[in-house]
């Protein structure tokens, strides 16, 4: 029996003397693997459409408890992400959190950001920090876990310097709490931290809000500052880390890598 996915692959591994397991996160079943055999060959007609960040068709059958590729067909290769070097670390960074939170069933939107993101870093037109920062909230939200970024939780002001409670995903207005209590430092932060909270100037709250609320096709249509971007940055980041309860040896190549 044959099964036909359309996906993108987030992981490769060459096994024997030339096939390739890859793991692919398909719109019909979530993430499957398959062996495409002898797709690491020059003459392999599988080559192209096996790598990784590839996206594509692929006609797969089972056996001896396996899925192998039958065909496969190339529909985006997304090749200028290898163009940079920090693009190439940050889309792998994408993929292994794709990697650790993807299961059998298919997350249409997740996947739609997860191709949007790479389109974006293959384009070369945005900052690549905040296509990751977009894509962490917003995969954030897609998973289950989007904070609550419309009001204060305890006054319910709108406007203003706020604070992000990271475990508890919700805001807290400056007023509400005294200006660098309990403020988060990533030179005192050990990843264990259960009640952090990160500093959300008004600029960076509603870069925030936006990235979760917006349509995908327009989800990097906004203007933050530079300053704004640093805060809405080290949120993005820690809230996502702090709800998957780890890191990612991807992120730290990245960010030895990343502009300054």
């Amino acid at each position: 029996m044959l099964t036909t996915v359309t996906g993108l692959i987030i992981r490769t591994a060459d096994i024997k003397e030339s096939d390739r397991l890859v793991t692919i996160f398909s719109e019909e079943t979530g993430v499957i693997t398959a062996i495409a055999k002898g797709a690491r060959s020059i003459k392999s007609r599988q080559m192209s459409a096996t790598l990784q960040f590839c996206y594509g068709r692929y006609v797969l059958y089972q056996k001896n408890d396996y899925y192998w590729i039958k065909e496969a067909e190339l529909l985006e290769s997304f090749f200028d992400i290898r163009k940079r070097l920090e693009g190439l670390a940050l889309a792998s960074y994408l993929c292994e959190i794709l990697s650790d939170v993807t299961v059998s069933e298919a997350d249409k939107a997740l996947l739609r950001l997860s191709l949007n993101s790479l389109y974006a870093i293959a384009k070369g037109e945005i900052p690549l920090r905040k296509i990751k920062a977009v894509f962490e909230l917003r995969a954030a939200a897609i998973l289950g876990f989007s904070p609550d970024v419309l009001a204060c939780r305890e006054c319910e002001k709108k406007d203003g310097d706020f604070y992000l409670d990271v475990m508890d995903g919700s805001l807290i207005c400056a007023d509400c709490r005294a200006e660098g209590e309990m403020a988060f430092d990533p030179r005192e932060d050990d990843g264990h931290e259960r009640h952090l909270l990160c500093i959300l100037p008004e600029g960076a709250k509603i870069a925030v809000g936006y990235t979760i609320y917006s349509p995908l096709e327009r989800i990097y249509a906004f203007r933050i500052t530079d300053e704004d971007m640093h805060f809405f940055c080290a949120a993005a980041e820690h809230y996502l880390l702090n709800h998957l309860e780890r890191s990612f040896k991807t992120l730290d190549f990245y960010k030895e890598v990343e502009p300054k």
